[in-house]
C-alpha cells in the first residue's frame, strides 16, 4: 500500500548521551512543536553528569522517545560474547523499569558497530538503531542501521566525505560534491537537505548531542534551523519509533 501523502515529507530529530541540557533542548523543540528521541546511556557520558530519572520520566510523560544507548558507551565493535549482550540487552530492561514502559529504540554509541551488534540489538527486541551515517533523506533504509541528514554541528567538508566513506556510500560521497559541498554552514546543509525532503518527499533527520551544543554555543543556530523546518504543512514530525512505524520497519 503507497503511503499517504502526509507521510511523503517527514521531519525527525535525535539527540545522544542523556546529557542534563537535554532538557533545554527539550524545551526548544516543544516550543516549534518537534519530536525527538533521546538516546541515554545508563552509566553518566565519559564522566559528565546525566539525566536524573525524574527528568527522563517528564521526557516520557512529555511524549518524547526515550532510546537506550547502551550501558557505558562502549564501542560495540570492540566487545563479543557477555559483555556486548549486557550493553544492549541490559539497558533495555533498566530503562524500561525505570520508565514503565517499551523502549524500541537503539543508537550505537559512536556509531561504532559490526554484524555481531546489530545482531544483538535484533535480539534484545529493538525495533531498529539509529547510527551516525549522514546526509540521508531516503524513506527506504534498514531498520537496524538507521541513517541520519545530518548532526548539529559545524563538521568542516572533510567529516562528510570521511563519513560516507565510512558507510561506504558512494552516492553520498557523490551528491556531496556536486551538490552540498558549498554550503558554508551545518544549518545552509541542512536547509538544503530539507529543501530536498520538501520538494520530492523523504526523511530529514537531524541529530546531535546537547552538551556540544552548550560548549560551543549552537543554540541560535539550532533554533534557526528548528524555525526553518517546523510548522510546515503535509509534513509529519515524528521519533524515531514513530518513524519506523510509520514505514511499517516494527
Amino acid at each position: 500500500m503507497a503511503s499517504p501523502d502526509w507521510a511523503v515529507r517527514v521531519v525527525t530529530t535525535s539527540w545522544d548521551d542523556g546529557d542534563p541540557n537535554d532538557r533545554k533542548l527539550a524545551d526548544l523543540l516543544s516550543r516549534y512543536r518537534l519530536k525527538g528521541t533521546f538516546y541515554v546511556p545508563v552509566q553518566p557520558y565519559h564522566g559528565k553528569n546525566r539525566l536524573q530519572t525524574s527528568d527522563l520520566r517528564a521526557l516520557h510523560t512529555e511524549n518524547f522517545e526515550i532510546g537506550a544507548h547502551s550501558v557505558s558507551h562502549k564501542n560495540l565493535s570492540d566487545l563479543g560474547g557477555e559483555e556486548l549482550i549486557h550493553e544492549v540487552r541490559d539497558c533495555k530492561q533498566i530503562l524500561e523499569q525505570l520508565l514503565g514502559d517499551q523502549v524500541p529504540m537503539f543508537c550505537y554509541p559512536n556509531g561504532r558497530y559490526d554484524a555481531d551488534a546489530v545482531e544483538q540489538v535484533r535480539r534484545a527486541g529493538y525495533s531498529g538503531a539509529r547510527s551516525t551515517r549522514m546526509l540521508s533523506v531516503a524513506r527506504k533504509f534498514d531498520a537496524y542501521r538507521m541513517p541520519t541528514s545530518l548532526q548539529a554541528y559545524p563538521h568542516g567538508k572533510a567529516a562528510y566525505l570521511r563519513n560516507q566513506g565510512r558507510a561506504k556510500n558512494i552516492s553520498g560521497l557523490a551528491k556531496y560534491a556536486l551538490q552540498w559541498q558549498q554550503c558554508r554552514r551545518w544549518i545552509d546543509l541542512g536547509k538544503a537537505l530539507f529543501d530536498r525532503v520538501w520538494s520530492k518527499g523523504g526523511v530529514w533527520h537531524l541529530y546531535g548531542h546537547s552538551w556540544e551544543i552548550e560548549e560551543l554555543g549552537l543554540w541560535d543556530e539550532l533554533r534557526e534551523m528548528f524555525e526553518y523546518v517546523a510548522g510546515r504543512e503535509s509534513v509529519a514530525y515524528v521519533t524515531n519509533g514513530q518513524l519506523l512505524s510509520m514505514l511499517g520497519r516494527s
